[in-house]
């Protein structure tokens, strides 16, 4: 169980290594908007790959956390913002896996044909990665207008999943040979959808790490 003198160093330690991580994903998310404008299929491959080590890392601040919050009743800023990392990183774990997710389905986009609904996923992409962005910079310096801000676009990026869904029903409409390939398309929009919500419940987090700190 660490003193308060290592609690306070493995807090630092924290603090750094989250840029890091945060960095790291929001990296991955952009990557993965580059590979679906192209749809790249090795390229999503090798991302897949490469994020296994991103959740690696993320795993191992997550037990960081629970070394800090360890055996202490003391409710500090520090410990606060500790349980909110905690559930930050856990989210941004949600969002590593469906990036992946998102990488197998181009894939599966880039063996099949090319629909027309293809150019509607990269403007989803990058208003998830704003999100993303948005979450990450307000989780590592917690604001309470940036967070609702996040909050916010999330009806935005719904509203696109849905848009975009009613177009593949009307495509696979008229071509009914297109229900098969347009299916990782359409699960492509739903993960992007659920990275803004992942996004959307960090700012949650921060917001109430917020209120309670000032409480």
């Amino acid at each position: 169980m660490p003193n308060t003198e290592d609690r306070h160093g493995l807090y630092g330690q924290l603090k750094t290594e989250m840029r890091s991580v945060g960095s790291d994903l929001q990296e991955s998310m952009r990557k993965i908007l580059e590979v679906l404008e192209r749809r790249d299929g090795a390229g999503a491959r090798d991302l897949s790959s490469r994020l296994d080590e991103l959740r690696d890392k993320e795993d191992t601040l997550k037990e960081l956390c629970l070394q800090i919050l360890g055996g202490s009743s003391r409710n500090t800023p520090e410990l606060r913002w500790t349980g909110c990392a905690h559930n930050v990183l856990s989210l941004m774990s949600k969002i590593s896996d469906e990036i992946v997710i998102i990488a197998k389905q181009i894939g599966k986009i880039h063996e099949g044909p090319d629909l027309p609904i293809a150019e509607d996923l990269p403007e989803m992409a990058r208003l998830a990665a704003r999100m993303l962005d948005q979450s990450i910079q307000t989780a590592l310096d917690p604001d309470a207008v940036s967070a609702r801000r996040v909050m916010e676009e999330d009806s935005s990026l719904d509203k696109r999943k849905d848009d975009f869904a009613t177009r593949a029903i009307a495509l696979v409409n008229e071509y009914p040979e297109n229900s098969q390939p347009v299916v990782p398309y359409v699960l492509v929009s739903r993960h992007l959808e659920r990275i803004g919500d992942h996004a959307s419940h960090i700012a949650e987090e921060v917001a109430y790490y917020l209120q309670d700190d000032a409480a």
